[in-house]
Formats: structure tokens, sequence, C-alpha cells
């Protein structure tokens, strides 16, 4: 008689988890950062940990990184052709189409992650022009994932002074990047992070413009000899995004429980960001690579530089008949608030 009641309850129990798993629903994830990456370890793994949780596994994942579905240059259409439902877009390789919100790549941008996080996330919740942006490329912003300013690094001696950086060959994510650096006097390379080891090892680039929270992951400690520690040649940002048309389509609860769990991962990680930002410059110059901060006179000469780089990129976005003053006010505005 037990037995009998015991495997009624059995069946039950089984009917009712098949249930469950078959009116879950499975989004599929692509991004180009590699597992290890911070950027996955603290934002995309924990925020889909958080909605599955949130959503008591209504909403499952199906997590495609290292570029297996779509490259650095390929995130956004990735979600446009219905290839993935969640894509990291790389806003360094969608400024053609999204060119507004390039404007938070700009240099001297913000000081932190954790402020660049905040004023980026006020001005996304705010349906102003870089909002609309994302909408008029069919998806929503979930979780903001911004680096700390980028340095100089090299593979030789310190690019210390306007004069060493002119002429050197620097890679770079492409987008306002590229204008950056020509206003420096160097000549930009346009190239994705996984190939910028065997670039620096054989010489094919002086040196590159990067997070030095993207060093490790792509193992570039092991072929560099030297970076700047307190530059702000403008940020990487990427923004985890879901298409717009499954999003208008989830239920209330479930967009409250993506939303919810995006700004709530996307403040942990910036601040991780900052403090792994000084841990690192620590540990490089320990492990004999020289971190070096530009002098006053160093940074005013650099700084001239920035500003006619950021009024060239606003021109330029302007010339294409966009609202680019508007929506770098709109950014600024943002900023230390």
């Amino acid at each position: 008689m037990w037995r009998s009641k015991i495997a009624k309850s059995l069946l039950v129990g089984s009917a009712l988890l098949c249930s469950a798993a078959a009116s879950a629903e499975t989004l599929v994830v692509t991004t180009n950062l590699p597992p290890a990456h911070w950027a996955s370890t603290k934002g995309g793994e924990p925020w889909m940990a958080c909605v599955k949780q949130a959503t008591n596994n209504e909403i499952d994942f199906k997590y495609f990184p290292s570029g297996q579905l779509a490259s650095f240059f390929e995130s956004l259409k990735a979600v446009n052709d219905g290839l993935a439902q969640v894509s990291y877009i790389v806003l360094s390789a969608q400024t053609d189409k999204m060119p507004l919100n390039g404007l938070a790549l700009l240099p001297e941008m913000g000081d932190s992650v954790v402020e660049i996080t905040k004023a980026y996330r006020k001005v996304l919740d705010s349906d102003g022009l870089l909002a609309k942006e994302f909408a008029k490329n069919r998806i929503k912003p979930l979780l903001i994932n911004a680096f700390p300013p980028y340095q100089m690094l090299s593979r030789g001696e310190p690019m210390d002074t306007i004069e060493k950086l002119s002429t050197k060959k620097i890679s770079t994510g492409g987008g306002t990047l590229i204008i950056t650096l020509k206003s420096l006097g160097s000549s930009a390379i346009e190239m994705s992070s996984a190939d910028l080891y065997l670039a620096l090892q054989q010489g094919t680039v002086d040196g590159t413009m990067l997070s030095l929270t993207s060093v490790k992951p792509y193992n570039l400690q092991e072929v560099i000899k030297s970076t700047s520690g307190n530059a702000n040649f403008g940020v990487a940002v990427g923004v985890w995004s879901i298409d717009a048309a499954l999003w208008k389509k989830m239920s209330p609860a479930h967009q409250k429980a993506m939303s919810d769990c995006g700004t709530k991962v996307e403040m942990d990680m910036a601040r991780y960001a900052d403090q792994l930002q000084t841990d690192l410059k620590a540990e490089f110059a320990k492990s004999g690579i020289t971190v070096f901060d530009y002098t006053s006179e160093a940074m005013a000469a650099i700084d001239k530089r920035l500003k006619k780089s950021k009024d060239d990129y606003v021109a330029r976005i302007a010339s294409r008949g966009l609202p680019a003053q508007e929506a770098y006010k709109e950014y600024t505005g943002a900023l230390g608030q």
C-alpha cells in the first residue's frame, strides 16, 4: 500500500518536473569573451544565475563564449538575425550602427568604472538619445559592463610622452579609439583582443591601448614590458542585450527579474573592476613590468590632443545628420551624479 502511494507520488513529481522543464524558456547567449574573463565570471554568468533563481528556473540559458557563435564585430547581427537571443554587444565594434553610444567610449568620460556605469545606466534608463539608438537596433540593454580607463601598453620602452607615442603602431578595437590614437600621432591598427598576443610578440604592433583588466585573460603580461597607470584614453563598454521583440513578449515578472539582476550585477562588477585595476598595477610592477604614471607636463600635452579627438568624433557624427552634441551633453550631464 505504502509502496503504491510512494510510486504515485514519484510519478506526480516527475510529471511536474517534466511540465516545468517543458515550460522553461531557454535563451541562447553569445559573447566573444573567453570563459575565464572577469567580465564573464563576474558579469554574464552571475547575471544568468540570478535570472534563473529569480524566475524559479522558468528562464534558462545556453551560453556560447569565446566567439563560438559570433565574433567581436558580429555581436549585434547575431541577435538581429535570430542566431542568439542575448548577446554581449561590443560598442567599439558597432559604432557604424550605434554611433551615439560610441560617445561613452571617448577619453576622460569618467574616472572609475563605478562612475561610468552609474552614468551610462542613468542615460539608458532615461529613454534619451542613447537609449533610443538601442531600440532602433532592435535590442534592449540589460547589463552594462564597463572597463577601467584605457592605458598604453608597450612591448618595449614606456610610451610616456607624446613624442614616444608618435608614429608608433598601436592596436585598438576600433571606433572612437581609432580617432583617439590618431590624435596622439600613433598609427591605429584595428584588431580583436584575441589577436593581440601574437601581434605584440611578433612586433606587428608596438603596443596596444587597453584596460589593464584585459591583460591577463589574453596572457598579454607575457609579451609587454611597460604600461601606463594613470591615463584615461577612453574605455571599453560591452552591454549584454536581449532581442527587443522577445523582450516585449515576456511577462512583467520575467522582465523585472532580468532588469533587477542586471542592475545588481553590473554594480557588483563595477566595484570589482575598480579594485582589480589597482591590484593589477601592483602585481605587474612586482613581476618586472614597468608601470609608470604620466607626468603633469605629459598629461597636459596629452589632454590637449584628447580634447581634439572628442571634438572630432562629435563633429563626425554630427556630419551624418545625427544629434551628436545633444547626446554628448546627455551623457556628460549624467557623470558624477
